[in-house]
C-alpha cells in the first residue's frame, strides 16, 4: 500500500435507483480495506441499505449521520464492519433532506465534519454513499468529496442517465470547482445483445474513465446482502471484477 499524502474523499453517485450505486460503495471499500488502506464508509442516503447490508443495525439517531446534517454536530463514533469504519444513516434521514433547504449553510454541513477527520489523518479513503436524488444531501456530499465514481448500469435506463450524471456534476462543480469523476463503473452486464451495445455506447461516449463491468451476479450479490457481508475473494469471478475496479480507482486518484 502507498500512504496516501492526504485523505481522499469519494462520492458513489447518480441520480437514478437501481444501479448498484451501493454495492459498488461496500465491495470497494471493503477490497481497499483488504489492501491495507484505511477506510470510512458514510451512508447518506435515508434507505440506510449500506448501514443494513453491512449487519450495522438498531442504533439510536444520535449515533448516525442525521445530527451532522441537522444540527451541525461532528461525525459521531463510527462503527466497525469488514476492516471498515461506518457512520450509518438512519430513516430520520428523509425529513433532514426537507429540513435542510431552511437551515444555514445547508450544502455544507457534511464538508465541515469531514474537514476535520481529514485533518486529523485517521483514514487513506472516505466513501460517501449518496442517495439516487438530486436533493440536499447528495449536494452535502458533492461539496465534501474530491471524487465520484458513477455506477452505470449496462441497460437503455444507464444510457439515459449519462445527460443528468453529466449536468448534476456540472452543478455541483460550481460549488465544489476540485470535484472530479474518479471513473464511470459499468454494472449490472450480462451477456445479452442490449447489454453489450450499451457497452459499447459507454465506451465511445466515456473513453478512458470508463471501467468494468461488473456482472450481474443476482445469487451472489442477494447472498451478499441477506448475510450482510461484501463480496468476498471466495466468490472467485465477482472478487476479480471489484479488484479491477479498486485498480482503476486506484490508478486515477494516486496519479
Amino acid at each position: 500500500m502507498t500512504q496516501q499524502a492526504r485523505t481522499q474523499v469519494i462520492m458513489t453517485f447518480i441520480h437514478a435507483g437501481g444501479a448498484g450505486k451501493t454495492t459498488t460503495t461496500r465491495d470497494i471499500g471493503a477490497e481497499l480495506a483488504r489492501r491495507g488502506y484505511r477506510i470510512l464508509l458514510v451512508d447518506l442516503d435515508p434507505q440506510a441499505n449500506l448501514t443494513y447490508w453491512l449487519g450495522v443495525v438498531g442504533l439510536p439517531v444520535e449515533q448516525t449521520i442525521v445530527p451532522v446534517l441537522r444540527d451541525g454536530a461532528p461525525l459521531p463514533t463510527p462503527q466497525h464492519a469488514f476492516g471498515m469504519d461506518i457512520i450509518p444513516s438512519h430513516l430520520d434521514l428523509a425529513q433532514v433532506d426537507v429540513l435542510l433547504a431552511a437551515l444555514h449553510n445547508p450544502e455544507g454541513r457534511l464538508k465541515k465534519a469531514i474537514d476535520k477527520v481529514r485533518a486529523s489523518g485517521d483514514y487513506d479513503f472516505i466513501l460517501l454513499d449518496a442517495p439516487p436524488s438530486l436533493g440536499k444531501l447528495t449536494a452535502n456530499g458533492a461539496n465534501a468529496a474530491d471524487w465520484l465514481i458513477v455506477p452505470l448500469p449496462a441497460s437503455r435506463k444507464g444510457l439515459d442517465a449519462i445527460a443528468g450524471v453529466r449536468e448534476a456534476i456540472e452543478r455541483y462543480s460550481d460549488t465544489n470547482e476540485n470535484l472530479e469523476v474518479a471513473m464511470y463503473l459499468v454494472t449490472q452486464a450480462t451477456h445479452n445483445n442490449t447489454s453489450r451495445d450499451v457497452q459499447d455506447a459507454y465506451s465511445q461516449l466515456i473513453g478512458e474513465q470508463l471501467a468494468g463491468p461488473i456482472i450481474h451476479r443476482p445469487a451472489i450479490y442477494g447472498d451478499a446482502q441477506v448475510e450482510s457481508r461484501p463480496i468476498e475473494p471466495k466468490q472467485k469471478e465477482a472478487h476479480a471484477e471489484i479488484a479491477a475496479a479498486v485498480d482503476a480507482l486506484l490508478s486515477r486518484v494516486q496519479a
